[in-house]
């Protein structure tokens, strides 16, 4: 199973410039040297992770929502879940935010 790769909390340094999604799903672009800020939901201290963040077959899900694989196919994940195999063939892939 992977270990959690860029994610983000309130307040730390944004370390490359683009979009960028908080735990509850909201997407702010946010540029190099800027902090992370507060969710804009619920003004309280959030995670992000960058929009373009790839995650491969067996991750673990660590923010629940919609994702989108290599040929479009779209699930929907609850944070804890694993990231399947390409429904289509069964091979392992790659998914992103969709």
């Amino acid at each position: 199973m992977s270990t959690i790769k860029d994610l983000h909390h309130t307040d730390e340094p944004v370390q490359e410039t683009g979009t960028y999604i908080c735990a509850a799903g909201k997407r702010e672009e946010l540029k190099e040297g800027e902090q992370f800020p507060v969710c804009p939901n619920t003004n309280a201290p959030t995670t992000w992770r960058h929009e373009d963040h790839i995650h491969n077959t067996g991750d673990r899900v660590t923010e629940a929502g919609t994702y989108g694989d290599e040929d479009k196919d779209e699930v929907e994940l609850a944070q804890g879940d694993t990231f399947p195999s390409c429904p289509k063939s069964g091979q392992s892939t790659t998914w992103k935010h969709a």
